[in-house]
């Protein structure tokens, strides 16, 4: 019989923390996040529930499904369901909101999301947005007003007022995240690396060659590679690798599948290779690191 996959509790971590506002398990709202709070996801994570951070103060860098960023204080970052977040650095100082939808809630907020195409499109492919200050502000105006929401409790309608209020912080969001897009472009060598950030993330689970890429994008190998390098100062192998390795890591730490699931997931020849190529990249085995805090 097939195994049943299922994602980790993120709740017990969570939980763990002092939210200040909260509708069941389904909608955590914290207004004092910190990197404290923050790095109990201290590795590759792949959530199985929306999760909305506002910084309002620091610095923060790493990835959203494989997307890179690197923020000042005020920005705004959105993990959907299934995709992983790692957080590479946070400065001390890092401060500010978290709302936190489970896969109960989520799935009544994301097709009001999906409905607007260019906006789903827009936090798809750049799901951070640096705010300025007017927009922070009106954020924040934001989580007081739906902490007020969640703590009525004799109120019925609390969950399609987070919903809708949520989707209010999406509208007012989407020139920042649209701008953000529009700024990779600009360059013909940022339109080139976006193309092939884009082909790796469709196909590296089944494609680890750069010349399958190079093919793809009409370019040499050769080409390719020196474009990539000397604009991102890795090579498109070591991107590639990246991708196979962050999302190895998130299957490690946040579901239950078995090493050989894994393998077979990311389209391994066997376990041995997989094993033998993760260590290689990671410095120990993912036996070891499934197991090391």
């Amino acid at each position: 019989m097939e195994r049943k996959v299922t994602s980790l509790s993120w709740q017990t971590d969570l939980i763990k923390q002092e939210s200040s506002a909260n509708i069941g398990d389904d909608i955590l709202l914290f207004d004092k996040f910190s990197s404290v709070n923050a790095f109990i996801f201290n590795y590759p994570f792949k959530f199985d529930m929306l999760f909305i951070v506002v910084c309002t103060k620091g610095k923060g860098s790493g990835t959203i499904g494989f997307r890179p960023y690197d923020l000042t204080a005020p920005f705004l970052i959105v993990v959907r369901p299934n995709e992983i977040l790692h957080y590479e650095y946070l400065s001390e100082d890092f401060a500010g909101y978290c709302l936190v939808l489970s896969n109960r809630f989520a799935p009544e907020l994301l097709p009001f999301i999906d409905k607007q195409a260019a906006l789903a499109a827009a936090i798809s492919e750049n799901p951070c947005a640096q705010l300025d200050l007017e927009s922070m502000s009106f954020v924040k105006k934001f989580f007081l007003i739906l902490k007020k929401i969640m703590e009525k409790t004799d109120n019925p309608y609390r969950l399609e007022m987070v919903k809708h209020l949520t989707m209010l912080v999406f509208y007012m969001s989407y020139p920042f995240f649209q701008k953000r897009i529009d700024a990779t472009k600009q360059t013909r060598q940022g339109l080139l690396i976006k193309q092939f950030t884009d082909l790796v993330r469709e196909n590296y689970r089944h494609e680890r060659e750069t010349a399958f890429y190079a093919d793809k994008l009409n370019l040499t190998s050769k080409y390719l590679s020196q474009v990539i390098k000397s604009t991102t100062g890795k090579s498109a192998s070591d991107w590639i690798d990246n991708f196979v390795i962050l999302e190895a890591k998130a299957l490690l730490k946040s579901t239950n599948m078995t090493i050989q699931q894994i393998s077979d997931d990311l389209n391994f020849p066997s376990q041995s290779f997989f094993g033998k190529y993760f260590k290689r990249i990671v410095g120990v085995s993912p036996k070891m690191y499934r197991e090391r805090d």
